[in-house]
């Protein structure tokens, strides 16, 4: 295969009523085919375009079966609103795109674009983003798991170093990355968001002033905590009405905080536990890729283990001595398990069942 890709310039600032396209020669990541990633980009926006009023886009499958949901149009446009709103986001303004556009993420990343009338760059989707075909970036969106990817490179960094706003989504955001964005420069924010809301409904700042560990709901958006204390969420301006999820949360007067996922609990023994709590406080010591869950067992139902991504089993009395010395009681793994790969949705999120 021809290891040039071409990086897609959309620029919705260039007519009044219309768009064109650019097209300038890049570097082709691994596993990326151009021909298939600008097909799905354009049949997104001739779907958009055209006269239909609702979309059809997909849940990430982290955990569980990908499903399809219907979108309405002018609940996509009111969502892309806000966030245009919320950042001060202006005609003429340049933002990335490097997110499958598969998922709600991308698709919100386009309309923005479209209502913004901002110079919207788009890279086909890897781990590893870095373009240098790019201007300077007002506004882009990741995952986590591209920043980190990032920063682990001299070149990753200064590619960050571009970027004005950088939001991130699709996951918790470790404490050990958290860490490392403090004298970034670029301002990074992390998003709470959901397929059915269109993309994110609420925010918190990771680094500079005004960073915080609570998510602060955006105008209009309404949250509160049900029996099973999991977040509600009414936003009439995007349809949504008592939306029921499966987010464990503490709502306070500063906002809220996510404690985990329901569905990720891990019952042992009678005893809740929180994989996303207990990985928090691991991550600033385990460099490897890992994660959390539970798997049956025959006394306590469940027990806790620790998966991890690496084939190296002489670290296993290194991983032993961070999880006793870091973690108590019940948080504690029963096991670890060494995986030579962890497997992961397309958006590069960690699939735990």
């Amino acid at each position: 295969m021809n290891k040039e890709k071409q990086i897609l310039r959309l620029n919705f600032n260039a007519f009044e009523n219309d768009w064109m396209l650019q097209y300038a020669h890049g570097h082709l990541g691994e596993n990326i085919s151009p021909a298939e990633w600008k097909k799905n980009l354009m049949y997104f926006l001739i779907d958009w375009l055209s006269e239909g009023e609702t979309m059809i886009a997909q849940t990430s499958g982290s955990t569980g079966e990908p499903k399809k949901i219907k979108l309405e149009k002018e609940h996509m446009e009111s969502s892309a609103q806000m966030t245009l709103d919320f950042f001060d986001l202006n005609a003429g303004d340049t933002a990335l795109l490097c997110l499958p556009i598969n998922y709600i993420a991308s698709k919100m990343m386009v309309v923005r674009a479209a209502l913004g009338k901002l110079d919207l760059f788009c890279v086909p989707p890897s781990l590893n983003p870095v373009s240098p075909w790019t201007p300077q970036i007002d506004f882009a969106a990741m995952t986590p798991a591209q920043l980190a990817e990032l920063l682990k490179t001299e070149e990753g960094t200064e590619f960050l170093k571009t970027i004005r706003i950088l939001l991130l989504g699709g996951g918790i955001i470790p404490d050990a990355l958290e860490e490392k964005t403090r004298n970034i420069t670029t301002e990074i924010w992390h998003s709470y968001a959901m397929t059915e809301t269109m993309s994110h409904i609420a925010l918190r700042k990771v680094n500079g002033p005004g960073r915080s560990t609570y998510f602060t709901t955006l105008p209009g958006v309404q949250i509160t905590e049900n029996e099973e204390q999991c977040l509600t969420i009414t936003a009439p301006h995007l349809g949504v009405f008592d939306l029921h999820t499966n987010d464990l949360v503490k709502i306070t007067e500063q906002g809220f905080q996510v404690l985990g996922r329901k569905d990720n609990i891990v019952n042992s023994g009678g005893v809740k536990l929180f994989p996303e709590t207990i990985e928090k406080k691991l991550s600033p010591f385990i460099e490897e890729v890992f994660f959390v869950g539970g798997v049956p067992d025959e006394q306590l139902g469940e027990k806790l283990v620790l998966f991890i991504e690496t084939e190296d089993e002489t670290k296993r009395n290194l991983f032993e001595e961070i999880i006793h010395r870091e973690l108590t009681g019940f948080d504690i793994p029963k096991q670890i398990i060494f995986k030579s790969a962890i497997p992961r949705t397309e958006s590069g999120k960690i699939i735990r069942k």
